[in-house]
């Protein structure tokens, strides 16, 4: 759930910047269009709606029902014929829901994106929310509830973003509560939806060998909206990023075979000149690498964690960083101290020219890799758009990556790793 949003998988960036199009239909609705050879074709919506726009404490897991619900029925089609549509040709139809945006997309024979798309904005468009397929749902959703408590690796972030943003909407978690869901009806469904999933606030992306004149043919044939004049919009949430009363430490009252712990601190938002510094600090400290200096000290050293990790999530107004790891209830104290050496590492001690050259070597061949994964590139290609309204190339990522400095580094480390700026949550 939390690694689909972090810097390093949503930020992909692509080998060629200039092999994409785009235009806007008269309705708002943006569309992007990527060539890639491959006989597998991607396409889908990624709307402007997350958690965040639940303001009312009663819609509290609104959006990620909506997700659920846009797949029981339509004016053309019930639950059944859209789960066959894309399944019967080998296809498959998929959806997730994060802080501030919502993605419904499909993967396909590239012969078959005609189908994929009418059915996509059949389910964006023409959502009809039938009560007693939402009543089903409900128990689905709070289903998944209870198995997510049950898992406090995930559970625990959760926890972590409420105290982080408290009092704000980015804080409550993703799923809504029990209470929440069963409050749930077809009226107020429909209401979220017109009031959010409107074309302005949507992007229509496409990659694969699709032709783009075949796409937007598509498109403007499927997708009959009107343009919106809802002023419903995120940044009427915006959120101040100075951190205050955030010296604190929570034990959830549950008990676990491990303590669970995360240490983080607000950072910056999209497109924030430091962005590029602070990746490269999370890949050294806790990135995917087994050489990330966290998995050296705590696991491959004294093996005290089966896994430790650090990500940086990137909103339109904040961002966080974060470690978090398991261990063993005794060992947990001193993990907390390993972690917090190191972070102090990087603030009191500026990288040498070998370390930061090959600090950068290593993220910019992580990236360079990372592009061989077509799913990726493709949501990739839906959330540059919505959120920076272009795509940034490899070469471009890397060139930021390149001017990064050791003095930038130690600056930033000094300035999101001091020990007023950071919380600590502890579930166990």
């Amino acid at each position: 759930m939390h690694l689909e949003t972090n810097f390093f998988a949503t930020l992909t960036p692509q080998f060629n910047m200039f092999d994409y199009q785009t235009t806007t239909l008269p309705s708002g609705l943006r569309i992007v269009h990527q060539h890639n050879p491959s006989h597998v074709g991607y396409c889908g919506f990624i709307v402007d709606c997350g958690t965040r726009n639940e303001t009312n404490p009663a819609d509290y897991g609104m959006a990620h029902f909506i997700e659920h619900i846009l797949f029981k029925g339509t004016s053309t089609r019930d639950a059944w014929h859209i789960n066959q549509r894309m399944e019967s040709v080998g296809g498959e139809l998929n959806a997730f829901t994060t802080k501030e945006d919502t993605t419904f997309y499909s993967t396909f024979l590239a012969a078959d994106f005609p189908r994929a798309c009418q059915l996509l904005c059949d389910l964006m468009f023409n959502a009809t929310a039938p009560q007693h397929e939402l009543e089903k749902e409900q128990d689905v959703v709070i289903e998944e509830i209870e198995s997510y408590r049950d898992t406090p690796s995930e559970l625990i972030y959760d926890v972590f973003e409420n105290r982080l943003f408290e009092g704000h909407p980015l804080g409550h978690n993703t799923l809504g509560s029990a209470e929440t869901v069963h409050g749930f009806n077809h009226d107020r469904c429909i209401d979220f939806i017109r009031r959010n999933y409107t074309p302005d606030r949507m992007v229509f992306f496409a990659y694969g060998p699709m032709k783009w004149d075949d796409v937007v043919k598509c498109v403007s044939r499927w997708s009959h909206a009107d343009p919106s004049t809802n002023k419903d919009k995120i940044n009427e949430n915006h959120y101040d990023a100075i951190p205050t009363d955030v010296n604190i430490k929570e034990t959830n009252a549950d008990s676990y075979h491990q303590s669970h712990c995360i240490i983080g601190a607000r950072t910056y938002p999209y497109g924030h000149p430091n962005a590029a510094a602070l990746a490269l600090i999370n890949n050294m400290l806790g990135g995917p690498g087994m050489n990330s200096r966290l998995n050296q000290q705590l696991r491959e050293k004294r093996g005290l964690v089966y896994s430790v990790e650090s990500n940086v999530l990137t909103f339109t107004d904040t961002g966080y960083f974060s470690i978090y790891f398991g261990c063993d209830h005794s060992d947990r104290r001193l993990c907390e101290r390993l972690c917090m050496k190191e972070l102090r590492r990087f603030a009191d001690n500026q990288l040498s020219a070998r370390q930061l050259e090959a600090a950068k070597k290593q993220f910019k061949g992580q990236l360079g890799i990372s592009t061989a994964n077509l799913e990726n590139n493709a949501l990739a290609l839906g959330k540059n758009i919505l959120r920076r309204g272009r795509l940034e190339s490899l070469s471009e990522t890397c060139s930021r990556i390149d001017a990064v400095t050791a003095a930038q580094i130690q600056q930033v480390a000094s300035e999101l790793f001091a020990e007023d700026h950071l919380i600590t949550v502890v579930l166990e």
